[in-house]
């Protein structure tokens, strides 16, 4: 890390510089092994990156850990320590993943454990990773426990997927839409305006209100890109919001058919998270804490740090579940038939796994939904839109014959 610096040199001269330590102690120790007299010293913040800025396009991608974690274990298993497979890899690798590679084998270099090296990457490597590396490291059983973490992360992947895609096309329906009209009344119409004003014909309701739109959306269009991008920029700040987001989040559990493809995908991946650190051996509570650090929506995070601390009382995990409002009932029962039975990782599974399925059935009955509503709607505004053209050309017609 690079630090500047303001001192004084031993003949009395003020001197500006920057000094590379690995802390501001180190920087400052070394400035006084040259004799300077410290001013001032501070950190140069780094510019950031474009994986940085933009992690979603230039960051390092889910899959890229998954196939790390999956290859690590098969060298570790054949016998090359962790290490050099590392390095191994890391020179199989491009991009920001690759210079994250070289920071890990650095602190390794150094003497520092596998899990303490990957915790200083968190957006990279989340807590369960971390915890479970240092499960894997206490008990000898690494290549296991990259297996299982791979594998956790590629269902957890699919599940993101499936929504996703449900997404996407309604989505890409209304821009298309928007972007088709918005061409339309912009550039195609304003011709065919000074047309029925020449002619002078009167003109039907639908026309007069195509063309009052068209009229306002070509005088004030650089007013209303001015104002869109405010309204996104704002919307956007406020989601960032702790209140914004937490609205946001209330609003995504209570929707018609969204509320229950979210809730229901937030209990798939807890299910299954909770499930493999069980059998990785962590206790209940470390448990319930990683799975917190791990839920996105606020609202749901909620609810589970109500059933932690029921937990911590000593209630148990099915009680808690079943006073919930929010999970559904089938949860506090699966779990509770697990506890009585000593089965609670495998009823978990099993639990993943169904509503996993039920995600899948329901984002296919929200997209075979909403694409005839879609193209119905598009379909009206087209209509709407070849209409008000149509029928003043029949009066022109009239008028010229």
């Amino acid at each position: 890390m690079l630090y500047k610096y303001v001192a004084f040199a031993p003949s009395g001269e003020q001197v500006n510089g920057s000094v590379d330590a690995d802390s501001e102690e180190i920087a400052e120790r070394t400035l006084w092994d040259w004799h300077y007299k410290v001013v001032l010293i501070q950190r140069v913040k780094p510019r950031p990156t474009l994986d940085q800025l933009i992690p979603s396009l230039f960051g390092v991608k889910p899959r890229e850990v998954i196939n790390f974690s999956r290859h690590l274990a098969t060298l570790v298993e054949s016998g090359i320590a962790l290490l050099p497979g590392i390095e191994l890899l890391q020179g199989q690798s491009k991009g920001p993943f690759a210079r994250v590679l070289g920071d890990i084998a650095r602190d390794l270099k150094n003497g520092s454990p596998f899990s303490t090296a990957i915790a200083q990457h968190r957006t990279i490597f989340p807590p369960i990773y971390n915890r479970l590396m240092e499960v894997g490291e206490r008990t000898g059983s690494l290549e296991t426990v990259l297996r299982q973490v791979a594998t956790h992360m590629e269902k957890e992947q699919a599940i993101v997927k499936r929504v996703r895609g449900a997404m996407a096309y309604p989505a890409f329906m209304v821009v298309l839409a928007v972007v088709v009209v918005g061409i339309l009344v912009t550039t195609a119409l304003p011709p065919l305006v000074s047309l029925f004003d020449e002619f002078d014909t009167g003109l039907p309701l639908p026309t007069r209100i195509l063309i009052g739109v068209s009229t306002f959306a070509t005088a004030y269009k650089t007013h209303m890109l001015v104002v869109a991008v405010m309204v996104v920029a704002v919307a956007a700040w406020y989601v960032r919001q702790p209140s914004g987001r937490r609205q946001l989040d209330y609003l995504f559990v209570r929707l018609p058919l969204i509320g229950a493809i979210n809730i229901q995908s937030n209990v798939s991946r807890f299910s299954r998270t909770m499930a493999m650190l069980l059998r990785a051996g962590l206790p209940l509570s470390d448990i319930m804490e990683l799975v917190l650090q791990t839920t996105q929506n606020q609202i749901i995070r909620d609810e589970l740090s109500d059933v932690r601390e029921e937990l911590m009382r000593g209630e148990g995990l099915a009680k808690p579940f079943a006073r919930s409002r929010l999970f559904p009932s089938m949860l506090s029962q699966v779990v509770s038939v697990g506890e009585e039975t000593g089965a609670l990782d495998t009823n978990l599974d099993t639990l993943a796994e169904f509503y996993a399925a039920e995600v899948d059935e329901r984002v296919g009955a929200l997209t075979s939904m909403v694409q005839p509503v879609m193209t119905l709607g598009i379909g009206l505004v087209v209509a709407f839109i070849a209409i008000s053209i149509i029928m003043p050309m029949y009066s022109i017609m009239g008028h010229i014959q």
